[in-house]
């Protein structure tokens, strides 16, 4: 048996262990073996991209209540409780578990719908959480037919969005966020009501406000160390491209260009992977946008960074993609938006659609090698399907900004004949 087979099986063990000492009934055991009366199975869910495990879990609402009474905790969305659990193994080795429930309880106080953390071992990185269901914003996009109903889908997430993007980083801020709605008075009386549900309330007391003040920053470090994503586990080891001192530098001053252009953009508090997968869809079935609401996941890696970052995840999305009108009225809206919260008060329409196109292609560039390094590291070849659309993306985006030329010409003739050879 192998290490990793070994460390596998010991986790689950205190896995169970974890949950017996919380007295939720359950084991993947039949008989069970914990001494609890089986309430059903642990179902593994479908991975992500990182070391995180899941599991679902049967449980009766009166299971669930009185567990939330013993933790001083409540359901988001009762409403649309199904009768199960989302149980987590986060290895506190690799995962930030601490930094998830900071950052859980700052956006619940933001209006943003994440999961309960009902109750956790943050030590040993076990936690149990709110189940919001198992429809993902890319499976409903797949099932919305009518263009005028996808567009008004992503319009849903782009006001999510902005909830976090508007997040005051401290005391001096929330004054940000009062002009914002005091300016509302001086708007026409049919604009208001509509403006009003756009402008982002918060309930954040002190220690959440430090928090913020504090985000790690998405600084020029950070920024190559993605990029350094690219060059390792792309161009080196799964294209074994040996590169010219010439095409070194121009690597070397595209990735200048892209680091400055993203840290010269208005800071603000960044998901970093606010996309289609990582959306969660209530009520499940509902083909009516107005009646949605969309759940967040996968917060943990919050960081200070550029405006336009979080917009590219979801507007250049890896695993979906928009037609170009669609497109510009979604940077539109989303640019409306920010200025209705008092972001981007100095930067034009045309500006900030260039600062996301700036940020997609920097994201895209580190995706190309994390989904390389997903394969060859991780074993998880999935994710290779999506490489030739990523690379298009950062074609496409290139050929838009002047000073990507020659990292363009890199791509087309070196990369995507190696990466794409029957394209």
């Amino acid at each position: 048996m192998s290490v990793t087979e070994n460390t596998e099986i010991s986790r689950y063990s205190q896995l169970l262990a974890f949950l017996k000492e919380q007295k939720i009934q359950c084991s993947s055991c039949d008989p069970c073996d914990c001494g609890n009366e089986c309430a059903g199975a642990l179902v593994p869910l479908n991975g992500d991209a990182s070391f995180r495990r899941y599991y679902r879990l049967k449980q009766d609402a009166h299971s669930v209540e009185a567990l939330c009474y013993k933790h001083h905790t409540y359901l988001q969305a009762p409403e649309y409780f199904n009768e199960t659990l989302i149980i987590v193994d986060a290895p506190p080795a690799t995962q930030k578990n601490r930094e998830f429930v900071a950052i859980n309880n700052i956006l619940s106080h933001a209006r943003v719908l994440v999961p309960t953390i009902i109750c956790a071992d943050l030590e040993h990185g076990f936690m149990v959480q709110e189940d919001l269901g198992q429809t993902l914003f890319w499976d409903k996009l797949q099932a919305l037919s009518a263009p005028e109903q996808k567009l008004a889908f992503y319009q849903l997430a782009l006001n999510t969005l902005t909830k976090i993007a508007a997040l005051p980083l401290g005391y001096q801020q929330l004054d940000r966020v009062s002009e914002a709605r005091n300016r509302l008075s001086d708007m026409p009386e049919e604009q208001r009501a509509e403006c009003k549900k756009r402008i982002a309330r918060y309930e954040l007391d002190s220690t959440e406000l430090k928090y913020l003040s504090e985000l790690p920053p998405f600084d020029d470090a950070f920024i190559r160390m993605e990029l350094g994503i690219f060059t390792e586990w792309c161009l080196d080891k799964a294209l074994h491209l040996t590169l010219s001192t010439a095409e070194q530098e121009m690597l070397e001053r595209s990735f200048t260009f892209l680091s400055e252009q993203c840290r010269s953009q208005e800071q603000v508090a960044m998901h970093r992977d606010f996309h289609s997968r990582n959306l969660m869809v209530l009520p499940e079935d509902s083909t009516d946008v107005s009646n949605m609401m969309l759940g967040v996941l996968d917060y943990q890696d919050m960081v200070l960074g550029p405006i336009g970052y979080d917009v590219a995840s979801l507007l250049y999305d890896c695993y979906t993609q928009l037609n170009p009108e669609h497109l510009e009225q979604l940077l539109s809206d989303c640019y409306d938006n920010y200025r209705l919260n008092g972001l981007l008060q100095d930067v034009s329409r045309e500006d900030f659609a260039r600062q996301v196109k700036i940020c997609a292609i920097q994201r895209h560039i580190k995706v190309l090698g994390i989904f390389n390094r997903l394969h060859l590291r991780d074993g998880k070849a999935g994710y290779l399907q999506y490489l030739p659309d990523v690379l298009s993306y950062v074609e496409r985006n290139c050929a838009d900004i002047p000073e990507l030329q020659e990292l363009l010409a890199f791509l087309q003739q070196r990369v995507r004949p190696a990466l794409c050879p029957q394209a």
